[in-house]
């Protein structure tokens, strides 16, 4: 028996969710939403396919003040991978490719390979920082005859764990409109770039070309409410149009109690999910220096994870390694194989309280100071 068996079990450094509950506000919102008959009554029927136009109303405000979008539209989807998977439908015709880069978000290349196959793919990479390799997609784009539809960066990044600068987002932005390819930016972790000196807004980009994605799982804690938008640029109408009959086709409209839930989180407001994201500094903290004695660490400067790169003889055997640390210290991570990244593991230290992070850590670094010693 592990020695770990009697001590709180398996600590989860894997899935990407934040340990605390979603504020008081939706827990009113929805309960008013139960006793007020005019609404009750409503809440088991289909609402428009774009979702309720109270809830479009209060983000267009929250994305004026916040994000400098003041010229588009918003669509409400079941979460941000409902609404990727809306851009891939839309976006790509047979035959044309998605740029995405290692290492990536597997849900971002299942929704490819799902709508295009493996074909639909173009892989670039980041560096050493996690930052994409712009250099190489700069000369893909100027292939004469390039397949390449549609470009996606998530910022803060998952897997990377970094916050990209404005200054290589418009060289993305840049890039995408002199060739004339969609640009489409995932903002799920929007609230969660630790080096932003200015955390009352995060810039978003007003061109045409480019589609943002949000979410309320990760800043709010409502990942089970399945609740994210769309925003799409005014200046491009048809492509609002198109979208549509991927939305009729794949969920018909969003439900509508999670969007009740997410309009009472807007009341909690940006203030709210900062004050929470303060709190992971000390287990992200104590991850870094879990991880430190592997070869090379990327991450820490946004979203929620870091990731490592294993000793060389790992290179092949990531997912090994991910279930020795489950089996012998009682810690999971991901496995970097499953983000195009073999030979690494992400972590995630926003899923368990400042405490329990703290303990997770200690039994990630005594597996990693045995991988490293073995």
């Amino acid at each position: 028996t592990p020695l770990w068996n009697d001590k709180g079990g398996i600590y989860s450094l894997a899935q990407g969710v934040v340990y605390w509950e979603p504020p008081e506000s939706v827990t009113t919102a929805l309960q008013n939403a139960v006793v007020d008959p005019d609404i009750a009554k409503t809440l088991h029927m289909y609402c428009p396919d774009e979702g309720l136009q109270s809830l479009r109303s209060a983000l267009e405000t929250k994305l004026a003040q916040e994000n400098q979008l003041t010229n588009h539209q918003v669509m409400i989807t079941a979460g941000a991978n409902q609404g990727y998977m809306n851009c891939v439908l839309t976006l790509l015709n047979p035959g044309q490719q998605c740029v995405v880069f290692q290492p990536y978000y597997f849900n971002h290349v299942m929704a490819i390979q799902l709508a295009a196959g493996n074909e639909g793919l173009s892989v670039g990479k980041c560096n050493a920082d996690g930052i994409p390799d712009l250099d190489w997609l700069e000369q893909e784009l100027e292939k004469p005859n390039n397949t390449i539809q549609m470009v996606t960066i998530t910022n803060p990044g998952n897997p990377t764990g970094v916050s990209l600068s404005h200054a290589v987002l418009q060289r993305a932005v840049d890039l995408c409109r002199k060739h004339q390819k969609w640009l489409v930016l995932d903002c799920t972790y929007e609230h969660f770039d630790h080096i932003s000196t200015d955390k009352t807004r995060f810039t978003c980009f007003e061109d045409e070309h480019v589609v943002h994605l949000f979410s309320f799982s990760k800043g709010y804690a409502m990942a089970g409410y399945r609740c994210g938008y769309v925003v799409l640029p005014k200046k491009n109408p048809d492509l609002y149009n198109q979208m549509m009959k991927v939305q009729d086709t794949v969920p018909i409209c969003p439900s509508r109690i999670s969007q009740i839930a997410a309009l009472g989180a807007l009341q909690a407001g940006r203030e709210w999910v900062l004050e929470r994201v303060k709190t992971l500094d000390v287990g992200r903290q104590a991850i870094l220096e879990a991880l430190d004695p592997l070869p090379q660490i990327m991450g820490g400067t946004g979203a929620m994870y870091v990731m490592a790169q294993l000793p060389q003889r790992f290179e092949t055997s990531d997912q090994d390694v991910a279930r020795q640390l489950v089996k012998d210290f009682g810690v999971a991570v991901i496995p970097g194989s499953f983000c195009g990244f073999p030979g690494w593991i992400r972590v995630c230290y926003s899923n368990l309280d400042p405490e329990e992070c703290h303990i997770a850590a200690q039994r990630l670094g005594q597996g990693i100071q045995q991988l490293c010693h073995d």
